[in-house]
């Protein structure tokens, strides 16, 4: 009997240290995340916010210009190419912006991202959870944030769309994720340049945690980005339960040795 005691004291100890580590990694990389915070508002704040200036300014000149006249289509050439750098621009701020996707909080973590788009881009979003909101495996929650946070900057970049909707559903077999918008559709090819970036990262990525990524868009009807993880790959109470088990089936066999 003392030496079951012994044993569940030892356990607790080593589920303290456990913890603290836990905690140790936890604030670390939060306080990783507030300096990134802070260099992303540096750079939106005086490098975007002075490039979309500058750009506004050569615009104004290029208007001055006869239309049709080979001095104006080099302007407005070069004027397109500048809209994209600072849209890839704000992409990897966006990407520094990254909330803290913890446990159960990848639903609000989206929602940031979410409405910091509508800011930006002046398109209606929200935001839909189906079932109750399970706390997702760390790691695998950290992906499907990544994968989910493109497949919105795309629909918010590219699409052209009047609305644009994320719905998370808690499914059992099952975590699913879907963005939606209403715009213009992509080329069905899916080719490099077509309007879709990142996607096969995103396959990619899914297909690490056992899951898919599939893209529906129709023209002019939009477009609908589907992402499927397994509920017992994505789910952090089933490591929970496995871990409860096998403490379970430890602690029977040091009873049975007292």
């Amino acid at each position: 009997m003392l030496g079951v005691t012994l044993e569940c004291l030892l356990l607790g100890v080593l589920f303290r240290i456990c913890l603290r580590n836990i905690a140790r990694r936890y604030q670390a990389r939060l306080k990783q995340l507030e300096q990134r915070e802070r260099v992303a508002f540096d750079l939106h704040d005086t490098l975007l916010q002075s490039m979309q200036g500058v750009l506004l300014r050569v615009q104004s000149v290029g208007q001055r210009l006869p239309g049709g006249s080979a001095e104006r289509d080099t302007i407005d050439n070069i004027l397109d190419q500048a809209d994209e750098v600072l849209a890839d621009g704000r992409h990897q701020v966006l990407a520094l912006r990254t909330p803290l996707v913890y446990g159960d909080n990848v639903s609000r973590a989206f929602a940031q991202v979410g409405h910091s788009l509508q800011d930006s881009f002046k398109t209606p979003f929200r935001m839909i959870a189906t079932g109750p909101a399970l706390p997702l495996d760390g790691d695998v929650g950290d992906e499907i944030f990544r994968i989910g946070r493109e497949a919105l900057f795309n629909a918010f970049q590219h699409a052209q769309a009047g609305h644009i909707e994320l719905e998370l559903v808690y499914g059992c077999e099952f975590f699913s994720l879907f963005v939606r918008d209403d715009g213009k559709g992509i080329d069905a090819a899916l080719a490099p340049g077509a309007g879709y970036r990142g996607l096969a990262g995103m396959r990619e990525r899914a297909e690490r945690m056992g899951g898919g990524v599939e893209v529906l868009s129709l023209p002019e009807r939009g477009t609908e980005v589907i992402l499927k993880v397994p509920g017992k790959v994505c789910y952090a109470p089933q490591r929970g339960r496995r871990w409860r088990r096998r403490l379970a089936a430890w602690l029977g066999r040091t009873e049975s040795r007292g």
